[in-house]
């Protein structure tokens, strides 16, 4: 075989896998302490998020299983996840991270229609430890519907030295109204909390710190178990 043919070959056999994956790209590992509370008693434990700062429709929540495993729950708002667990080692040492289809699930956000419950009010800044911080809640604009279903508000603290990254949303109907307004800042957020109807703290998080990384997650687009 001519060296011309079996280069040819292989730059087909890359191209058709190339084609054949779907990838995320990852430039942020964001740490947090997430505390719980029930009656009052605090259950913490630490997260990390996978982020890309210039595309936040998708975003995967890290969670330590045991002293060797991870959990990750990935969610793509545009229609795609997937839970997996990895070896700490394999996540810590692998630039690209390969999720079989037997893993991936279709996702649809079945809370869009709430966003006319809702909007994000910003809130006058706060200063922490002499440093200043923006910050905004979400929280619903129909009082009624509020005090009948005992709705909760979740709110967030801004690091405004983090500008470069697009906000950080793990709950639905928090990123379907950031992207029908965005009327809030950009940045990492610093805290993010939960008061719920009858003003008690339901969870906090609190930023321990964030990490530049280049990760990639490729999932093949052929899968049968998912829309394309």
């Amino acid at each position: 075989m001519k060296p011309k043919s079996v280069f040819l070959i292989v730059f087909l056999l890359i191209s058709s896998f190339c084609l054949s994956q779907k990838e995320y790209d990852f430039d942020y590992l964001i740490a947090y302490e997430f505390t719980t509370y029930e009656d009052s008693v605090g259950k913490t434990e630490k997260v990390f998020y996978l982020t890309n700062s210039k595309k936040n429709n998708y975003s995967a929540l890290i969670i330590e299983i045991d002293s060797l495993n991870y959990q990750i729950d990935f969610k793509d708002e545009n229609g795609l996840a997937f839970n997996i667990n990895l070896l700490k080692a394999d996540f810590n040492n692998s630039e690209f991270i390969t999720v079989h289809c037997d893993y991936v699930r279709d996702y649809h956000n079945s809370f869009k229609y709430l966003i006319k419950d809702y909007d994000f009010v910003n809130l006058t800044d706060t200063i922490i430890e002499r440093t200043e911080y923006s910050r905004y809640k979400l929280t619903s604009i129909k009082p009624k519907k509020e005090k009948r279903k005992k709705l909760s508000t979740e709110f967030y603290i801004i690091d405004k030295e983090t500008k470069f990254h697009l906000p950080l949303f793990y709950i639905p109907i928090a990123y379907q109204e950031w992207k029908s307004k965005k009327n809030v800042p950009n940045g990492i957020f610093k805290e993010r909390y939960m008061i719920d109807f009858y003003g008690n703290l339901s969870f906090k998080e609190k930023l321990i710190n964030y990490t530049r990384i280049d990760k990639k997650v490729r999932i093949e687009t052929g899968c049968d178990n998912i829309g394309e």
